[in-house]
């Protein structure tokens, strides 16, 4: 690895970071139709790392030395490598299609839960200036999207002379909050207890355990799929909570989504826990997509639009207030 400019090389979590935008923004400019079909040369990796962060790497394997070392840490597979038909020493990166776990699908569309996290907390600063309030109490939901809204909370809680009292039981979330070098003055942190699902790093625990008369100010949660209008997760205990708190948890009711979640397709074996129209605000990124087709996701999308006002539309994020609480898609 050759040194050049002020960088010698990137952190392990950052170069991971950096070639996940890479997939996203290939992806994002490109007619394939998942993330999955995209593959990446490694020079075109070493390029675009050059071009985006000022560091020029001479060896691939060195690369994917740190990646799998990364991997080996959390305890996940991120990437996969395929050198069919490349010359010696070159190869393919892919993502892994069969993302799970939390700390797998925390790296997956990043690019759109940053933006999406941005566009809940400016929500929760401006609507709190207007109120001229003193406390926002919030409470996060499971899934990687919050973690990300955590990370903002963890960097920028400290700027702004309000105090966060942060209900969750998301371990992801809960674990950035606690983190070495976060200003917790600003910050109460409670959580529930419970047994700890290690596929989705959540507390789940039994309802009768959950205090449902605390009032919040915002109850944001995210969700793995949405057909018809109705939402569904993958795992049965963790349906039975979000569906609870979704209907019984006192407050302003935000869902956070990528737009990914949104499908056509049959979801076998799933039972749904609630609906768009139990929400009050859905936020979403929004995609600078040049290709010459939209993404099915992005088409599935637009068939809710009806359900939608929009309230903000930044640059980066749309905030649409919820007004249509009937029957949804279907």
């Amino acid at each position: 690895m050759e040194i050049k400019g002020s960088k010698h090389r990137l952190k392990q979590k950052d170069l991971v970071m950096n070639i996940f935008f890479l997939f996203e923004k290939r992806y994002e400019h490109s007619n394939v139709e998942s993330i999955w079909d995209i593959k990446l040369p490694i020079e075109d990796i070493k390029t675009e790392l050059e071009e985006i962060c000022s560091v020029h790497y001479r060896s691939s394997l060195w690369i994917y030395t740190q990646l799998r070392r990364y991997e080996e840490d959390l305890g996940v597979e991120l990437f996969r490598k395929d050198s069919a038909g490349c010359k010696k020493g070159s190869f393919y990166l892919s993502i892994n299609d069969k993302m799970l776990k939390f700390y797998q699908k925390q790296h997956l569309y990043v690019s759109d839960k940053i933006k999406v996290a941005n566009g809940v907390f400016d929500k929760i600063i401006n609507e709190a200036k207007l109120r001229q309030a003193g406390t926002v109490r919030m409470f996060l939901g499971a899934g990687s999207t919050i973690y990300h809204l955590a990370n903002i909370l963890a960097e920028r809680a400290w700027q702004h002379p309000l105090k966060y009292c942060i209900y969750t039981h998301n371990l992801g979330a809960l674990k950035r909050l606690l983190e070495p070098g976060v200003d917790l003055k600003n910050l109460d942190l409670f959580t529930a207890k419970g047994q700890i699902d290690p596929v989705t790093y959540t507390i789940l625990g039994q309802l009768d355990e959950v205090d449902f008369t605390i009032p919040f100010d915002y109850v944001i949660m995210g969700t793995s799929y949405i057909l018809e209008g109705q939402l569904y997760v993958e795992s049965g205990k963790e349906t039975e909570i979000k569906g609870a708190i979704l209907h019984r948890v006192k407050g302003e009711k935000i869902l956070v989504l990528t737009k990914h979640e949104f499908t056509d397709q049959p979801i076998g074996g799933l039972q749904p826990y609630g609906s768009i129209g139990d929400y009050d605000y859905v936020i979403v990124p929004v995609h600078g997509n040049d290709s010459d087709t939209k993404k099915s996701y992005e088409l599935v999308f637009e068939q809710y639009r009806s359900l939608f006002e929009p309230e903000i539309i930044h640059w980066n994020y749309m905030i649409l207030k919820v007004i249509n609480t009937g029957p949804d898609i279907g």
